[in-house]
């Protein structure tokens, strides 16, 4: 508890961020856990002329060009694309892109990272066909029932960030993850701890 840290003399340099995490399940028991909304956008991406392919991430893969746009547009930073061709190379299978293809066009798509009992979603991209035709929501349906198959028990859908980006946050949750708070960014110093010490534990939360 930050409580703990603040009396051990520990100074807080981050607030600590929160994610979505979803527990994975078996489709029945997922679809349950669906917002009303997301799971009618769902049925209607369902009834459209969409196709979803899994296929192992490329360096050359559009997805990654994309990001690449949107984060400069944006003005947003994350981990570089280049990072994402890296772990494909270093770990063959596990970085695995969800494709959605309308008319044989790709409207949206979604990188999953696999680690472990848990995967990642990494990196999503939606054209405004694909926003048209609620194709993200398929994208990531299947890329969360393929997990659950794949034998992976939790997947990470990311920072949450209700100020900045409440639509994507709305997204999230509409999924049925839920919100998890970390633990933030703490250092120790001898010259700080005596202050640390006495911080209001509202500045240390």
């Amino acid at each position: 508890p930050p409580s703990i840290l603040r009396d051990g003399g520990f100074w807080p340099l981050m607030t600590p961020a929160t994610i979505a995490l979803l527990p994975l399940a078996t489709p029945p028991t997922l679809r349950a856990s669906l917002r009303q909304k997301w799971r009618n956008r769902l049925n209607r991406a369902h009834r459209e002329e969409i196709e979803v392919r899994h296929t192992d991430l490329t360096p050359d893969h559009w997805l990654l060009g994309a990001e690449a746009r949107h984060a400069k547009t944006k003005g947003y930073k994350g981990l570089p694309p280049a990072f994402c061709a890296i772990y494909a190379a270093a770990n063959p299978g596990e970085a695995v892109v969800y494709e959605a293809r309308h008319k044989g066009r790709p409207v949206a798509a979604a990188l999953i990272l696999r680690h472990g009992r848990m995967a990642t979603w990494q990196i999503g991209h939606s054209t405004g066909e694909g926003r048209r035709l609620n194709a993200m929501n398929l994208v990531l349906w299947e890329a969360a029932t393929d997990c659950w198959r794949r034998g992976h028990d939790m997947l990470d859908l990311g920072i949450l960030n209700a100020q900045d980006a409440p639509g994507l946050t709305r997204f999230k949750l509409g999924l049925g993850a839920t919100a998890h708070r970390l633990g933030g960014t703490w250092v120790h110093l001898p010259c700080l701890a005596p202050v640390a010490r006495v911080l209001p534990l509202a500045l240390c939360s």
